[in-house]
Order: C-alpha cells, then structure tokens, then sequence
C-alpha cells in the first residue's frame, strides 16, 4: 500500500478507501515518529547554580523515579505519558485501516477519549519549568522532546478527528 494513495478514480472508490485518507496516514507517520523523538530526546533542563545542569527525557523520568522508590508516581508518567499515545497510535492505525463509513464503534470512542490526555504532559512539564524557574538560584528550560512530544500529540488529534469522522 503506497504511502499517499492516487486520487479516486469513482465516487465509490473514493467510499471504500482507508478511513481518513492519505492525510491522515500521514499524519498518524509523522505523530509516531514525533512520539518517539518526544520520549527520547530531553524535554527539560534544569541548573542549579548557574553550574550543574540536568536533562530529563521522559523515559529518563520513569526510571529515575523507579529506581527512587517513587513506585506510584512512576506507574502513572508511565501509563499517561508512554502507554496512552503508543495505544492512541496503534489504535488509530487499525481505525485507519478500516473503510470509509463502516460505523463508530466503541474502540472508536475509546480512541477519541483517550486523546483528551494527549496534552496533559505538555503542561505538567511546563508547570514545572515555571516553578523550578522561580526558585532564586534555580533554572529550567524546555528542550526539543518537549516541542516533539507536543506535536506529536496534536497531530494524533487531528488525525483521529479526521477518521472518526470518515468512520461516521
């Protein structure tokens, strides 16, 4: 199956396609490897001291957090900031594999409610800037996971927006 499908060649043709289209598709793709690059890369720093300075990835955070002791804490960055969009993904893959109006189904609505937590790290993350920024000798600042991670989960949102609706 080609990355961007050709146009239609009749109006049935252009019924049956993959719920979404080749927009979507290509949004789903580039989410998923923004989803990646946010998970990996560094989305925070912090200085103390204007000397020693920390990155934080978002995989770095849970593992810090485990090995800590925070067990719960780390459960929950785990399941809201790794297994929803992953599960947000895989699942807006099968939805977009499915034809154009087959129905919503439940798995359906499942999706789309998961996409309310998509941006839900972006602002604990930007939280904490703001209070580590204000303490005296204190820094922090976002890093390029940060920006990745939030595209990624726009662009999950506007792509399941856009199968749910060729689903209905």
């Amino acid at each position: 199956m080609a990355l961007i499908d050709p146009l239609p060649a009749s109006p049935a043709e252009a019924q049956s396609g993959p719920a979404g289209g080749a927009l979507a598709r290509a949004l789903l793709v580039l989410s998923m490897l923004f989803l990646g690059l946010g998970l990996w890369l560094p989305v925070m720093e912090t200085r103390q001291l204007w000397v020693f300075r920390n990155e934080y990835s978002l995989l770095q955070t849970v593992q810090a957090l485990y090995e800590n002791g925070e067990l719960g804490l780390a459960a929950l960055v785990f399941l809201f900031s790794i297994v929803t969009p992953l599960a947000k993904s895989g699942g807006l893959v099968a939805l977009h594999l499915r034809r154009k109006s087959s129905g919503v189904t439940g798995f359906a609505r499942l999706i789309e409610g998961l996409g309310r937590w998509s941006l839900a790290d972006v602002l604990v993350v930007a939280i904490l800037i703001v209070v580590w920024s204000s303490a005296g000798a204190l820094g922090a600042a976002s890093l390029p996971g940060l920006w990745f991670f939030a595209a990624s989960a726009i662009g999950l949102m506007l792509a399941a927006e856009m199968i749910v609706r060729d689903l209905r």
